[in-house]
């Protein structure tokens, strides 16, 4: 019976190999079109987020937001899902197994009562083989594209801790521009107390303090704009946090730590390469590859065996285990004729991975224009800060002089002091500006860059 069997299987491969070496399909298959052109990535170990944003409240609010953050949670789940499809794949090369116990009670009335028990425990096993290597090329795409998950979530946290760095200091700069805005407010005040005084000795006329009043009003306008502002901001921060409605501690304006960025050093290809959606995009490519190969896989043909035995008490006896696989089937499946559904199949296969590529070289060349853009933030919002504390020292001087001149002399006029106490409340709300898009210009070079 064995040498039966051991023929059989010896048939089968025999068959199977004369099958392979005949052509199975028509057009000529290049390496162009199986391999993929994938870039060799080196390791490369950027900054954790800890050693760049070095504010303490900061850190805080993105350790929270890590979290707690609703869209990790998720990209965290299908991460977990591509895992289990993983292990799943790593087990297809082993066979099937499959158990169907029965019993019976038969019970016979007569002169006396019989009773039988009859049970039978069938055991089944099979294991299919596809000769075109679909098993390896399964594996392997569910192994890319579980790390395409894991890039994913990456990216995911990566934007995550952009968007509370933003909101952190865009409270910060509001903070400081309504302290401005207030402090400007009492200032205007007291111009216009000085206008109203010196309108009752004949000094000024009723328009000079209309005009000082309206300017008034207006700046305390701006307070009520900037109040806004800043609650809707950290409403934003609170619900990336994924909390209620809260109030949100941050460090002062004059003693915020500032971001650890350098954007003079050069960039290199490595960091590039190291991005979550540079990453994202290599391994969809990847799995694209091996779904290509998978496609390809079944023009080739199929080997499955089937064994099956049982444990019963018919015979008056339990059989032994060693003796179970009593029946042994080999087949061999070779597709001949599906209504073009395999080679239709192949086919967009490949044309799925060309979309893979032409998606990968698109995410490398916006990766290089957005570290472009994050390093030319960076440099103009520098040079504007330079420029800017010299328009704040020379409009707070010429604030002072012409309050000074109108109360002592009559060489200025009332609308020379509103206009240089407005050009001084304009210099300092735009310089807290400058600083805020030098701070957003670094949040985005860490986006380029950082993982």
């Amino acid at each position: 019976m064995k040498k039966y069997f051991i023929s059989i299987i010896i048939s089968l491969l025999l068959i199977t190999s004369c099958s392979i070496q005949k052509p199975i399909i028509e057009e000529k298959i290049t390496a162009e079109v199986l391999e993929p052109k994938i870039p060799i990535i080196e390791e490369f170990h950027p900054k954790e987020w800890q050693e760049i944003f070095t504010d303490e409240h900061l850190q805080t609010l993105i350790s929270a937001a890590l979290t707690n953050n609703a869209d990790v949670r998720t990209m965290q789940l299908n991460v977990e899902q591509a895992a289990i499809q993983m292990r799943v794949a790593k087990l297809s090369y082993l066979p099937s197994f499959a158990l169907s116990p029965s019993a019976t009670v038969t019970k016979a009335n007569g002169v006396s009562v019989s009773v039988s028990f009859n049970y039978e425990l069938p055991l089944t096993m099979s294991w299919e083989l596809n000769l075109g290597g679909q098993v390896e090329a399964q594996k392997a795409a569910t192994k890319y594209q579980w790390k395409n998950t894991q890039e994913q979530l990456n990216y995911t946290r990566l934007q995550l801790i952009a968007s509370v760095a933003n909101a952190y200091y865009t409270l910060i700069m509001l903070d400081e521009q309504l302290k401005i805005s207030e402090q400007s407010v009492q200032l205007q005040q007291e111009t216009l107390e000085a206008i109203t005084a010196m309108k009752e000795v004949g000094m000024m006329n009723e328009l000079a303090v209309n005009q000082a009043e309206t300017e008034l009003q207006a700046t305390i306008a701006s307070v009520s704009d900037l109040r806004l502002q800043r609650e809707k901001t950290e409403r934003v921060l609170n619900l990336l946090l994924s909390r209620t409605p809260q109030s949100v501690q941050c460090s002062n304006y004059t003693n915020v730590k500032d971001i650890n960025m350098d954007a003079t050093s050069p960039v290199s290809l490595e960091a590039l390469a190291m991005r979550p959606d540079v990453r994202s995009a290599e391994y969809q490519l990847r799995t694209s590859f091996s779904n290509t190969k998978v496609a390809r896989s079944q023009f080739y043909p199929s080997l499955k065996l089937t064994a099956g035995g049982s444990w019963t008490n018919n015979i008056g006896e339990i059989v032994n285990p060693a003796k179970l696989l009593l029946n042994l089937i080999g087949g061999l499946t070779q597709p001949l004729f599906q209504m073009g559904q395999i080679k239709a199949g192949f086919e967009i296969a490949k044309l799925q991975q060309e979309q893979a590529q032409i998606a990968f070289e698109q995410v490398l060349l916006q990766a290089g224009s957005e570290v472009a853009n994050a390093l030319s933030e960076c440099y103009t919002a520098l040079q504007k800060l330079q420029v800017r504390e010299s328009q704040v020292e020379a409009s707070r001087k010429s604030m002072e002089n012409s309050r000074e001149l109108m109360q002592y002399s009559s060489s200025v006029t009332y609308l020379e002091v509103l206009t240089a106490q407005s050009s001084w409340l304009n210099a300092q709300l735009q310089q807290t500006a400058d600083w805020l898009e030098l701070q957003q210009g670094k949040i985005n070079l860490y986006k380029a860059l950082c993982r």
